[in-house]
């Protein structure tokens, strides 16, 4: 009797690690880039589920939300489906649970991953959880909940973004500080916008500049930015004025790419996609600002598990991390 859950826990455990290496594909369905199955394809580019669906989502947690008949549900890795095609939403799985509304209505719950509802739809706004918690919104105050849909801070704040190292950005009485997971303020509110902490550092707005704070609350990098984006990989993306380029700071404040791109973007798995002034296509640097390979692109994603999804004129694409194709089909242009 005790081995059945844990065969059942090895069994979805496999399905997992198995769906984290399948990518979803779209395939167009004859001479219009708007019609289009999709499908997914494992890292050698070989098709392992068949573009069946109307559209299909990444897989996240061992399931990937696909549509049917205008529907959501989600399959599993074997292209099995789990949950039915009911939902006007796709289903985006984290931490256990994903977001679902009921008919057209605009309230937002939780779905668990076999298909029970974890939470009736009651909320404006549900976050994706991090660090075991989300935040969600009505009627202008945030508060957060966790995976089980119970609301352990209650709905108080003017405004709020994810946990990240143990705290999370809030809103009271017009400015922003930091909580921890009993509502107590552990940074002041003192800034005029921040957001959650990405490798050791968050961004906060001072006035019209943008800066970054350590855990302690301590300006590392005083604002003197226009925008900027988080930290990944020892960068971030940042530009000193209002339209002025894009280049990639570190963690003492010093562009190490210099400013010379239109938009900001984030490194994954070592690279960027950029585009450089004057220029309509984006080509791919590594952290040395360095160009990566002669590939330029009308788009592109992150990587992910070694593989990016791009588009060009005519095509859309899988590369690996030298820009080779592992996949290719027709361009199709998906909303």
């Amino acid at each position: 009797m005790q081995a059945r859950p844990i065969a059942g826990s090895l069994l979805h455990r496999s399905m997992t690690n198995k769906a984290e290496h399948l990518y979803p594909i779209y395939v167009r369905q004859g001479r219009s880039p708007k019609r289009y199955k999709a499908g997914f394809i494992d890292a050698d580019g070989k098709i392992v589920i068949p573009p069946s669906f109307e559209d299909a989502t990444s897989f996240s947690e061992g399931l990937a939300s696909v549509k049917i008949n205008r529907r959501w549900g989600a399959i599993d890795a074997s292209g099995k489906l789990v949950i039915p095609c009911t939902y006007s939403m796709k289903l985006d799985f984290c931490s256990g649970v994903a977001q679902f509304v009921e008919g057209e209505a605009p309230w937002r719950g939780l779905l668990a991953c076999d298909g029970r509802v974890v939470l009736r739809p009651k909320y404006e706004v549900i976050s994706q959880f991090n660090e075991g918690l989300a935040y969600v919104r009505n009627e202008e105050r945030y508060g957060f909940i966790n995976p089980r849909g119970e609301e352990l801070i209650p709905l108080f704040f003017e405004g709020a973004h994810q946990f990240s190292d143990g705290v999370a950005p809030a809103q009271l009485n017009g400015k922003w500080g930091y909580i921890d997971q009993r509502a107590s303020f552990v940074i002041e509110p003192r800034f005029d916008d921040a957001m959650p902490f990405s490798e050791g550092l968050a961004r906060v707005l001072v006035g019209a500049n943008w800066g970054y704070i350590d855990r302690n609350g301590e300006f590392l990098i005083v604002p003197k930015f226009s925008s900027v984006l988080d930290f990944r990989a020892g960068l971030a993306s940042a530009s000193r004025e209002k339209k002025a380029p894009y280049g990639f700071i570190d963690r003492s404040g010093k562009f190490v790419v210099e400013p010379a791109y239109i938009y900001p973007k984030y490194f994954s798995e070592g690279l960027a996609p950029v585009t450089p002034m004057g220029q309509s296509f984006q080509s791919f640097i590594n952290t040395q600002g360095e160009r990566a390979f002669a590939g330029e692109y009308l788009g592109a994603h992150d990587f992910q598990d070694g593989l990016c999804r791009v588009s060009t004129l005519e095509t859309t694409e899988y590369i690996d991390h030298q820009g080779q194709t592992v996949w290719e089909g027709p361009y199709v242009d998906r909303p």
